[in-house]
């Protein structure tokens, strides 16, 4: 708790010492070596960006905490990450952003986020998610969007937190060999490593996280330099939102459950690959879903603040509002053709 309250306090200096105003024409991105930021990647290589007269530096970044401290020093103007309660707790801490566009989201008919379960496990009858009381369950780390789904899932077989043992264990990694060596019983994965554990028969998959709800589970945040540039704020979401339909476009679509495939769809998969090192075969069993124009579902930012705070994982109540702006996304998408 006291190495929290330092990063809060660190965080609020920083706030309260930036100042930095992007210069023109040209901001700073902070991103993740993720498939969730294909839009971003895309909008980058065809060009998007330069059709704006956008110059757009991306730094990469390992996990959404130091994008936050990034954010509140100026050190990046925009941030591309998931959304967890260590984010809303610097919010409500002082940190000046805003969320204003969707970069990803747990959607129906979308493989990206599973729950696998231990060779052991399996063995022992674990199945479901009813079977899953009284088991140790790996995430990532409190407060994670992985805490977060575990939370949310749990009530749809009748169980709560209480009913098992959340065990955070750091990263994906260590959560899919904790699983294959049987030291735990099950843990989030997300894929490709979900179609990997079953294909090498390290462990069992009881479910996908999208069959089951609809999480709006990363977002674009602006800084407050950002925020108060106006012409800067919309070149770049005009440029996003056209890699998000590119993006959609080439591989998201859907027609009665399957999925097509675009003309430009394995240019993509290459887009994506160059940033984030994956092969396009693992890629391609990986494609986030992401709203085809970039909208934020702001409903469902609310849902989570509230979750997080009845668990006592954001640490003061938090309107929505304090850290939602719908209002760039709207004027850059009436600003653009369908």
């Amino acid at each position: 708790m006291r190495c929290t309250r330092v990063i809060f306090f660190v965080i609020g200096i920083l706030i309260f010492s930036s100042g930095a105003v992007p210069a023109k024409d040209r901001v700073k991105a902070g991103v993740l070596r993720l498939t969730s930021s294909a839009p971003v990647f895309v909008a980058q290589e065809k060009g998007f960006f330069g059709k704006e007269g956008l110059e757009v530096e991306m730094l990469f970044f390992k996990s959404a905490q130091p994008i936050a401290v990034a954010l509140a020093s100026g050190d990046v103007h925009i941030g591309a990450t998931g959304l967890t309660a260590g984010l809303y707790n610097a919010v409500a801490g002082g940190l000046e952003a805003k969320i204003v566009a969707d970069k990803g989201r747990i959607w129906p008919g979308y493989q990206l986020v599973g729950i696998m379960v231990s060779n052991r496990a399996w063995d022992q009858g674990v199945r479901s998610l009813k079977d899953l009381k009284g088991r140790r369950i790996g995430v990532t780390q409190i407060g994670s969007t992985f805490h977060y789904m575990l939370g949310n899932l749990l009530p749809k077989a009748g169980l709560a937190l209480s009913d098992v043992t959340v065990t955070p264990l750091g990263g994906v990694k260590t959560m899919m060999d904790t699983v294959a060596a049987d030291r735990i019983d099950a843990a989030f994965m997300v894929q490709p490593f979900c179609t990997v554990m079953e294909k090498k028969r390290m462990g069992h998959r009881i479910l996908w996280a999208g069959d089951w709800m609809r999480y709006q589970i990363a977002g674009i945040f602006f800084s407050r330099s950002l925020l108060k540039n106006r012409v800067l704020s919309l070149k770049f979401l005009r440029a996003y939102i056209a890699g998000c339909r590119y993006y959609f476009d080439q591989c998201l679509k859907n027609k009665d459950g399957r999925r097509i495939r675009g003309p430009a769809y394995a240019e993509v998969l290459s887009i994506i690959s160059k940033y984030t090192g994956a092969t396009p075969e693992r890629i391609a069993a990986a494609l986030n879903y992401n709203d085809r124009n970039g909208k934020l579902d702001a409903e469902d930012i609310q849902r989570q603040i509230d979750w997080y705070h009845q668990n006592g994982l954001v640490h003061r109540p938090l309107e929505a509002s304090r850290i939602v702006d719908g209002s760039i996304w709207e004027a850059a998408f009436n600003s653009m053709t369908p």
